[in-house]
Formats: C-alpha cells, structure tokens, sequence
C-alpha cells in the first residue's frame, strides 16, 4: 500500500520534525509511507540560510542569521542529513504541482499533526491552505487526518464554510486538542471527530532511544534542560528559581545568536538527534513548548511546563488528560508550590492508554481501505 503524508517538516522547529518523523514511523506498519515534500514559502523560509525579507523585523533576522552564521550552517547540515536519513520525502512540491497531479500515485493521503490548520501558522495572510486539507486529491484514494491541529484559533463563519466543504470526503477525522475536536464538531455534525495524541507519543520512551542509538545515563553534573520557543519573562524567572532549588546546571537548547537568560551552556546547533540525546540524559526539563512537554512526560523526566498566554491551550489539554495539570504554570507565584518529582507510576499508565486508543484510530482508518 502506498501512503501519502502531508504534514509541517519543512522548518527548523524540533517538534515539527520529529512529529513528521513519528506520524511516518507509524504508518510504515501498514504500507510504504512518502512524506510530500511540499513546499510552502512562509514555513520554508524558516530553513534558508540567511532569512531575509525587507522590513525592520527582516533586517535584524538577516544580521542575527549573519552573525550565527557558523552555528545556523551547521544546524541546517544536520537537518537535511535527517532528511535524508530518516524522511523518505517526496521529491519537491508547490501548490501548483500538487493541483496538477504530481503526487496522485497513492492509495492512502494523511494530512498530521502539528497546527496545519491553523492559519496564523501556515499562512502569511492568516488564510486556510486547502493543500492541508487534502485538497489536491483527485482520484478516489482514502483520505484521513491524523491529530490535525488548529491552535488557539477561532474559525469565523466564513471559514466554517470552506472547512466544511474540505473535509466532507474525509473518512475519518482526528484532532490533536479537545478544544480542537468541538470546533470540528461545531462544523461537521454528521461524523465522529476523535481525539488522539501527538504522533511523538505514539513512540514509547524505548522505541525514540532505539531509532537514534541513545543510552539514557545520569551525567556526572547533572543539569536542567532548557527549551523555549517564546522565551517569555516568565520561563526567565523559572530557570533562576529552578536552578537555585535544584543546584544542577542548565542547559539550553534553542537557535539564537544569544542565551535565553544567564545558563552555563548555550546548545545552538543540534540537530533532531541530539535534541532526543538531551532530553534522554535531562534531570529535569523546563519548557514553554508543546512538544519539548511531550518529551519530558514521554521519557519520564521531572519538568516544568510555563504558560505561554493563549497558546497553552495545547499543554493544558495534554496535561489534564494525564492529570497532572498542576505542572503548568502560570505565574512566578506558582513555582514554590510545585512538587519537583512526577509520579510516573500513575501517568505512565494514563499516557499507555491514550496511546492505545490513538493507534486503534490509526488502524480503523487503514482498514477503511482494506
């Protein structure tokens, strides 16, 4: 059986990628998976070497960019040897050659995870792209989405309309969030929308160290991992008290030219790789990230999750399905209440059982075509 992914790989964002990489990993039970390497500016940009564009904001990317220049090439190497490595990407496509029928060969089209239904992710002049929703599929091909994901965003009437008529030869749907799966209701009311896990979850802690030949190990200097996207004032405060409470050193993963805050070690180039190896040794995690949560509850670290405002909505959800939403914070007051340990005796078992149920999606929607 051949198989299409279409989902966000195309940037330099970890969870994108290695989402990307487990959503194929996973289909791969049932049949040869391509990833369509489909090429969408506003997201792409985000890998070129010197980003440019002719504004203010554009200008200080392009001297961060030449300023980091030998730590960005270096990032950029390693990612598309992943690529290359671990994708199996289509070759090269826009908009246009998928309406024309470049990518009309498979049997099974998956649109996955991450916000490829939010437009103020995928699209610069905050609109739906279709091609995220299958639409250039012409023939008769099954057609289902796996933990599609719409953000914090909020369809206005209009979009409804056009969401609506993207899905309806959907045979089946699934979404990320449970804040994701009313909206889809709110639109569709004659299908059952499901609610699943992100694709990073779908791989147990031993089958990620397996893949990329990593031995967990406690350090000699143990340290807190660090990773942030936002990099609110907020996750500032949180590495200060954290570090101080725990007395380990900080680690910090991310691609800027400059440390989030005062920290002992600035990781500015690891590829996907090294970006699992960090975790795996971790003796604790503070992120503001979706999937740098994922990694810590999916490897069993102690963590920290901080609030980025309205886009928490994704951890708050993840958290409150393993019943441990006290572990995301809101405000600095927050930090001296929180107990440094997980109990993962008893979020294990929770994170099992969702993940059960999400490859049992998974295989009913390969069935379909069966």
């Amino acid at each position: 059986m051949k198989i299409a992914l279409i989902t966000i790989h195309r940037v330099t964002n970890y969870g994108a990628i290695l989402q990307a990489f487990a959503t194929k990993k996973i289909l791969g039970l049932y049949g040869d998976v391509k990833i369509i390497d489909y090429n969408k500016e506003h997201l792409s940009q985000s890998t070129d070497l010197l980003r440019f564009k002719l504004s203010v904001h554009g200008i200080k990317m392009f001297l961060h960019d030449l300023l980091n220049f030998r730590n960005r090439y270096e990032l950029l190497r390693k990612l598309k040897k992943f690529n290359r490595d671990y994708m199996n990407l289509s070759s090269e496509m826009d908009k246009n050659k998928l309406d024309l029928g470049s990518a009309d060969n498979f049997d099974v089209y998956v649109c996955g995870s991450d916000q490829i239904w939010n437009p103020i992710v995928v699209s610069r002049d905050r609109k739906i792209d279709p091609i995220f929703f299958l639409s250039f599929v012409k023939n008769n091909a099954v057609k289902f989405s796996y933990a599609s994901s719409i953000g914090h965003y909020e369809f206005n009437e209009i979009e409804k309309v056009e969401v609506k008529k993207l899905l309806q030869d959907f045979k089946m749907i699934s979404v990320r969030e449970s804040d994701g799966k009313k909206k889809i209701e709110d639109i569709i009311q004659n299908k059952e929308i499901h609610h699943v896990v992100d694709p990073t979850l779908l791989l147990p802690k031993n089958e990620w160290y397996r893949t990329f030949n990593v031995i967990e190990k406690v350090p000699k200097d143990k340290y807190i991992l660090v990773y942030s996207v936002p990099r609110t004032d907020l996750i500032k405060k949180a590495i200060a008290f954290f570090a101080s409470k725990l007395g380990f050193k900080v680690k910090a993963i991310d691609k800027m030219l400059f440390p989030i805050t005062k920290i002992d070690e600035h990781i500015r180039n690891a590829g996907p790789k090294e970006f699992i190896q960090l975790y795996a040794n971790a003796s604790f995690v503070i992120t503001d990230s979706f999937h740098g949560t994922c990694f810590a509850i999916n490897f069993e670290k102690p963590f920290v999750c901080i609030s980025a405002n309205e886009r928490a909505n994704r951890q708050q959800n993840l958290l409150s399905i393993l019943n441990i939403s006290e572990r995301i914070m809101f405000k600095e007051s927050d930090f001296s209440n929180l107990n440094l340990n997980v109990d993962y005796t008893e979020v294990t078992p929770k994170l099992n059982k969702a993940r059960e149920e999400s490859l049992e999606y998974i295989e009913a929607a390969m069935a379909v075509k069966s």
